[in-house]
């Protein structure tokens, strides 16, 4: 009989744990969303900023890690980088997609939906976009805008689009225009806001 390592054992699964989060979190939208680990219960519930409460359920979010012997032996330690890289995708579109659920959810219930009707996405589109959210700005008043979460296609027809829409002057004018009234609104939000001993 082999003999068992399970010291050895617990310490590779928890490197590989580790190397499958970091996975996840990089090069995608997620890392940019705030985690909280809840470690009981089976809900959870989050405020919106006019005090309304919403509860949802936990959903489950898993990815299978099975190794082959005969993959070990062709590949050796990259057959785990292989299998921890495809469950780490896997488990990254499973909370792409939660996410995206949520925020149809949210955003259908607040009626804070621009709907381009098929149309191309268009400057007016964009600029109608920011007007239906909060830019929080730092100390220097520069705005901290949002990422822009699209298909590859209408990514790469925004590549192309936005060198245009820079160098238009009206366009350009429109922008500051905007950013100047949220810039507004975000010093009132700021000087209303009740300070915490």
């Amino acid at each position: 009989m082999l003999p068992d390592f399970p010291k050895i054992k617990e310490k590779f699964k928890e490197a590989i744990n580790h190397y499958l989060q970091n996975l996840i979190r990089q090069e995608s939208f997620l890392s940019q969303i705030k985690e909280e680990h809840h470690f009981e219960g089976n809900k959870m519930s989050s405020g919106t900023k006019d005090g309304e409460l919403d509860q949802s359920e936990y959903k489950e979010i898993s990815g299978e890690l099975s190794i082959k012997k005969e993959d070990i032996i062709a590949k050796g330690p990259m057959a785990f980088i292989e299998n921890v890289c495809n469950t780490a995708e896997e488990i990254k579109k499973q909370k792409a997609k939660l996410v995206f659920e949520k925020l149809k959810e949210v955003t259908d219930k607040t009626g804070n939906v621009i709907n381009g009707k098929g149309q191309p996405f268009t400057f007016d589109i964009f600029i109608k976009s920011l007007e239906k959210i909060w830019i929080d700005f730092d100390d220097q008043g520069r705005p901290y805008l949002p990422t822009l979460v699209v298909s590859p296609n209408l990514g790469a027809k925004l590549k192309e689009k936005l060198p245009e829409w820079e160098a238009n002057s009206e366009y350009k004018k429109r922008f500051e225009d905007l950013i100047e009234r949220k810039r507004k609104e975000w010093n009132d939000r700021e000087s209303n806001r009740k300070l915490v001993d």
